[in-house]
């Protein structure tokens, strides 16, 4: 399976004696492989390496190339090309389906997530706010650990309406890779949890790495103003 984030390159612009001509296309893929060509040589070979830094800005841009001077190639003319890069979407699975979760789940769509909503309570998973997520599990939070894909670009937000399942997920998540994962709670709450994590073995590193109580602190307490205060941390994260 081809990568999902990958770089668009066409040629917009030649003149004099060039590879390819107007409108040639090439894709470089994340992990540097390719479909398609823009003349090979120094060129594409240049190319390729400019798509990998456009990825990692996620800005689509222009860059002019003049093949004899500066690139050596024995055809002489210039080239300008278009990159345009499309990223994978960023992944989170929320446990959860409750009220909170009813508010948050439309604005993580907004903000450009791919959503796996997991809750045991198959009436709660039919509200119409969660028609944003791209996934809805009906099934206890235990019972689908072994189907997350963890890496450390994955976020994960724990909003269950019973605080066994939280510190489950939670205990379960601390010795995995992950971007983020925050759980909505009271300090009395996580400073249980935390002793428990300890008698487990888990070190003072693994437990620092959940946020809670979840999102930045803003003075709301409603379902709708926790949503802002966890989206407005995942921006800020985001954005650092």
């Amino acid at each position: 399976m081809k990568p999902k984030s990958f770089v668009w390159i066409t040629v917009i612009k030649t003149s004099g004696s060039v590879p390819r001509n107007v409108g040639a296309k090439m894709v470089v893929y994340a992990d540097g492989n390719i479909s398609g060509t823009i003349g090979g040589g120094s060129l594409e070979h240049q190319a390729i390496q400019d798509a990998k830094e456009f990825l990692i800005t996620g800005q689509a841009g222009c860059k002019a190339y003049p093949l004899g001077p500066l690139l050596g190639q024995c055809c002489g003319g210039d080239v300008e090309l278009f990159f345009e890069p499309v990223k994978e979407p960023k992944k989170i699975v929320v446990f959860g389906a409750g009220h909170v979760a009813e508010e948050l789940v439309p604005m993580l769509k907004k903000l450009g997530f791919e959503i796996t909503l997991i809750d045991e309570r198959a009436g709660r998973l039919q509200i119409k706010a969660f028609d944003a997520a791209d996934q809805k599990i009906n099934e206890l939070p235990s019972d689908v650990y072994k189907d997350i894909d963890f890496n450390p670009e994955l976020y994960i937000i724990v909003l269950t309406h019973q605080h066994k399942h939280d510190e489950g997920i939670v205990k379960y998540c601390l010795d995995k890779p992950f971007k983020y994962l925050g759980m909505i709670g009271s300090k009395t709450k996580w400073e249980k949890f935390k002793s428990r994590y300890k008698s487990h073995g888990f070190t003072e590193e693994q437990i620092a790495r959940v946020r809670t109580p979840i999102g930045l602190e803003i003075g709301g307490d409603s379902p709708f103003e926790i949503g802002i205060s966890i989206v407005a941390e995942l921006i800020k994260i985001n954005n650092s």
